[in-house]
């Protein structure tokens, strides 16, 4: 159900009037059958005269069913059940499997990994594809398409990694250049560091990062304006920084992999590398960036 169109405008008057205050949204539980014959049974936002889904709840649409939480009318995260029996459990995004899921279909095959609107889309892992002992195979599928074949295999890696490590390059260099701008002689805008008060916001924020990746965390002098400057500077210089995306797939690298507390390659807490080679002593040379929004789209990244 969406909102209500809103009525057409009064001309102006001589005088405007005040606006009235927006009415708040309340959190409530609730049935409903729907025009269709759908029912859901859970919790929902209401605004006036404006109903959404919103919050945890079960839907029942014919033979389909969702279960899980709802957010603003869309699915968030949660179980689909289809019309064939085939099974979705995980991440959604305009309705459509997005970020992280497991597919089961009624045959048995199953496929757990990333999504993208609606396709397989990045690493993932398949299960009872082939006949024989061996029916885990883990590669990368790419926009809905699949094969297992060695040089294909290759291509669609060598396809995934070029899309979402640029778009990582791009969004944390952007997350860095805002650091540099914004930093002061005390340190890094205090978004971009873990919080180490003791209010229960901030513990709250400090204890979802950690389940991201674990310290030791840098000194807050070592994010002051000067050295962020002039290390940010260097994206731009003749000599530029050294960036890339920790892909968790081996291979050397210098970000320590044991303190990255989630997998590699599906965006939410995805690491991205800042080297400067040829670094003067005791200047700024390594940066690490790690992505704790619990988004699934880069778009959406916190740095």
């Amino acid at each position: 159900m969406g909102k209500k169109a809103a009525a057409a405008p009064e001309p102006a008057g001589d005088a405007e009037k005040e606006a009235a205050p927006e009415e708040p949204a309340e959190q409530l539980q609730g049935d409903f059958v729907f025009q269709d014959g759908s029912t859901y049974s859970g919790q929902y936002l209401k605004k006036g005269d404006a109903v959404h889904l919103h919050g945890e709840g079960l839907l029942l649409t014919g033979p389909e069913s969702y279960e899980g939480t709802f957010e603003n009318g869309l699915y968030k995260v949660g179980k689909y059940t289809s019309c064939s029996g085939a099974v979705y459990s995980g991440n959604f995004k305009g309705n459509k499997f997005h970020g992280v899921g497991n597919y089961c279909w009624p045959d048995g095959r199953e496929y757990r990994g990333t999504w993208n609107n609606g396709d397989m889309h990045g690493l993932g892992t398949y299960l009872n594809f082939s006949v024989g002992a061996d029916k885990r195979f883990v590669g990368f599928s790419n926009r809905g398409q699949f094969a297992s074949g060695a040089r294909e295999q290759e291509e669609a890696k060598k396809s995934f990694l070029a899309e979402y490590g640029g778009q990582c390059i791009s969004s944390a260099s952007a997350a860095l250049r805002d650091i540099a701008a914004r930093a002061t002689g005390d340190g890094a805008p205090a978004e971009f560091l873990v919080p180490q008060g003791q209010e229960p916001e901030q513990m709250a924020e400090r204890t979802a990062c950690e389940d991201i990746f674990s310290g030791p965390l840098p000194e807050v002098s070592a994010t002051a304006q000067a050295p962020m400057q002039a290390f940010a500077a260097r994206l731009d210089a003749e000599v530029p920084l050294e960036v890339s995306v920790y892909n968790g797939l081996g291979g050397s690298t210098r970000i320590d992999g044991q303190r990255l507390r989630r997998p590699q390659l599906q965006v939410v807490g995805q690491a991205v590398e800042f080297f400067a080679s040829e670094a003067e002593a005791g200047a700024l040379q390594l940066v690490v960036l790690v992505n704790v929004s619990s988004e699934y789209d880069v778009e959406s990244a916190k740095w």
